[in-house]
């Protein structure tokens, strides 16, 4: 139609020179993906020693025909060990893809972590000379000196962990995820960092039973595990999570459980290694209101169990009340407001978080409809200089034009990105 502004639209000419573009960006990262480094080339220390993750001015990026995606664009906070923090915010955040982040799976080409650092604390395994771990083996005393146990063929007996797997030495290191290549982080995925996904049916094979499934976690993290030994793991795991007949589940598919046994499946299957931090991602998104009451309950149970941390996304929240020590709110791929619990429910600061619980149903409450952020999220292709929240805000002032506004602390726990408070102090 003549005379209409088609300035958001791009032609075949520039669409093929952008996906020319993209190509030599992501073969690059694709390339480092598959690099043989040395471990000192991603070993890295934390900031606090109370921390058993910290992500650190993390970008990460889609290489699309239309543009670059900002769907991760400078985030930053930790998890202290033994915590829940919860990550919140409107569909298309951020938050699922920061958690894809931390496992390395985030699908490319197209999605790369372009910059940043992921520090974990992990325990990892020592090597030899060969690069190849280290076991340990049954010891015992003879004449006051300490010898090797063993066998009847004078082979020595190897010691087996709690699991029923072979033991090895092990050193407690802090790795940087982003720059780990995939062969190093497929040693810490699944084994000390385990994910939750949204939807089980998407995430569980359906020509496998839920015992081969759960066993193939075991075989592939826990080297030297007998088949007995995986089975006796498998439905431990399930009647952990509290199925009532763990042998039953064992052996059925993944269609003939109900939505809310398939999710337990899933957080016992991400338990089976005793994980040191748990992502869950929106776990209880599928499941009606009993049932999800139920899986939060769980995982508030197993985590004092394993003495794990937890970092839940979700964007519920009254799951956030009930479940987190902290909370991240994320708008538009960055950070704009972080606290504790207390702070953001009974402080809450940036005109985007209290409009979030402002849109929140209470029991109590007596209202024709509920309260609706105005205005739509910028396009993640083109986003301004100046605040992403600006022309939504309620309350933006003129400062709101100028460049993004930094994460300002507002008290030791508190922190906002907002122009609206600066230094500690409402303007």
């Amino acid at each position: 139609m003549a005379g209409t502004n088609k300035s958001h639209y791009i032609s075949a000419k520039e669409s093929r020179r952008i996906a020319r573009e993209n190509i030599k960006i992501t073969k690059k990262f694709e390339k480092n993906k598959k690099r043989k480094i040395p471990e000192s080339a991603y070993l890295t220390e934390m900031k606090d020693e109370n921390n058993i993750i910290e992500f650190d001015d993390l970008h990460t990026y889609f290489f699309t025909d239309t543009g670059v995606v900002k769907a991760v664009n400078g985030v930053t906070f930790s998890i202290p060990a033994g915590s829940t923090v919860a990550v919140v915010g409107e569909s298309g955040c951020g938050k699922s893809v920061t958690s894809l982040s931390t496992m390395r799976l985030v699908q490319g080409p197209g999605g790369q972590i372009v910059s940043g650092s992921i520090r974990f604390r992990t325990k990892a395994f020592r090597l030899d000379k060969k690069g190849r771990k280290i076991p340990v083996y049954e010891t015992e005393t003879v004449d006051g000196e300490e010898v090797v146990v063993k066998d009847a063929k004078g082979k020595p007996v190897r010691k087996k962990n709690e699991l029923g797997g072979y033991l090895y030495e092990t050193d407690e290191k802090v790795y940087d995820i982003a720059k780990m290549p995939m062969d190093a982080v497929r040693a810490i995925r699944g084994r000390e960092i385990s994910m939750i996904f949204q939807e089980p049916m998407t995430s569980l094979n359906p020509v496998f039973t839920i015992g081969n499934q759960l066993n193939e976690v075991a075989f592939l993290h826990i080297k030297g595990i007998s088949k007995a030994n995986a089975k006796k793991r498998s439905i431990e795991m399930l009647n952990l999570v509290g199925i009532a007949d763990p042998e039953g589940v064992y052996k059925k598919y993944p269609h003939e459980l109900s939505g809310g046994m398939r999710q337990r499946v899933m957080i016992a299957m991400s338990l089976l290694c005793n994980p040191r931090l748990i992502i869950a991602d929106e776990p209880t998104t599928a499941l009606d209101v009993t049932i999800q009451a139920q899986i939060l309950d769980l995982l508030r149970e197993i985590k004092g169990k394993i003495n794990g941390s937890i970092m839940l996304i979700t964007h519920d929240l009254g799951v956030v009340a009930e479940m987190a020590d902290y909370v991240v709110v994320m708008y538009a791929g960055k950070i704009i407001e972080m606290g504790t619990a207390e702070d953001i429910f009974d402080r809450p600061l940036h005109p985007y978080t209290i409009g979030l619980q402002k849109s929140k149903p209470t029991v109590d409450g007596d209202v024709e409809s509920l309260y609706c952020i105005p205005g739509f999220v910028p396009n993640p292709i083109d986003m301004p200089n100046y605040c992403y929240f600006r022309d939504r805000c309620e309350s933006c002032k003129k400062e709101c034009a100028g460049e993004y506004p930094e994460l300002v602390k507002v008290t030791d726990t508190h922190s906002v990105s907002c122009y609206l408070y600066k230094g500690g102090d409402k303007k």
